[in-house]
């Protein structure tokens, strides 16, 4: 089985070491399937831009990135949270490997419009070749969500679900699993409502207007339905194995 699984920052801000999603990790490895993981970093990122008092901003609920906050961006992706991140998997006996868009031209993006978001982008081609060499020699891929652009001229900064729904769609894979630590979608933004247990991709529009879907919820369902339209078999928000939190299925 093909698995793209994304890692949130605010779920690799606790440390990798031991944590539930590990172990989804380890067992995907153990059972044989051909594992890719896309991780995030957003929280260490505004982290870093508050150390220097770089100003923090936000517009249509993604991150601008200006030419100064653009470094800061692939430091902690990069650099930081990509390397930490496959020393904990290799630490667990797991073979990993970091990767970028940059990396062998792994991935190309497209700037996401408006202008005013500055560096950011959506990504529009993944060299799906690469990722079946690296299975072949026994890695498993830790991709940070940056790639350059068609010219590679620039580096941009994109979104972590959307990265992760392309390697999916360009791979086909049989599951896409957005890791959270607080399990699936729930019917209100109250922490303590319920988990959706299965969503449509035909409801995904209407929860997003209904205000029932926020912030960060609200790219993985969209990245859940281009998903799907794409060939992948199964996505999942939560978990695949651990389902105690409550894992929303979008169908």
């Amino acid at each position: 089985m093909r698995v793209v699984i994304k890692v949130g920052g605010s779920v690799l801000s606790d440390g990798p070491g031991g944590s539930p999603w590990m172990r989804e990790v380890q067992t995907f490895v153990a059972e044989g399937h051909q594992l890719a993981i896309v991780h995030g970093g957003g929280p260490a990122i505004s982290e870093s831009l508050r150390q220097t008092q770089t100003p923090i901003q936000f517009y249509q609920g993604q991150r601008v990135t200006t030419p100064e906050v653009l470094g800061h961006v692939i430091r902690i992706l990069r650099g930081e949270m990509n390397a930490l991140l496959v020393h904990a998997l290799n630490r667990q006996g797991i073979t990993a490997i970091g990767l970028s868009g940059m990396d062998g031209a792994f991935m190309v993006a497209r700037h996401l419009p408006p202008k005013e978001l500055g560096y950011v982008g959506y990504i529009s081609d993944v060299k799906a070749d690469l990722l079946d060499q690296l299975w072949t020699l026994g890695f498993v891929p830790v991709i940070a969500p940056l790639a350059p652009n068609e010219d590679h001229t620039e580096i941009l900064n994109c979104n972590g679900d959307g990265v992760a729904e392309a390697v999916a769609r360009h791979i086909q894979a049989d599951l896409l699993v957005f890791y959270t630590d607080r399990g699936g979608l729930r019917t209100s933004p109250d922490p303590d409502a319920r988990i959706v247990a299965h969503l449509t991709q035909d409801e995904i529009g209407t929860w997003i207007d209904q205000g029932k879907a926020t912030e960060g919820m609200i790219p993985k369902l969209q990245a859940a339905q281009r998903a799907l339209q794409g060939g992948v078999k199964q996505v999942l928000i939560g978990a695949f194995y651990d389902e105690s939190e409550g894992t929303t299925h979008i169908v």
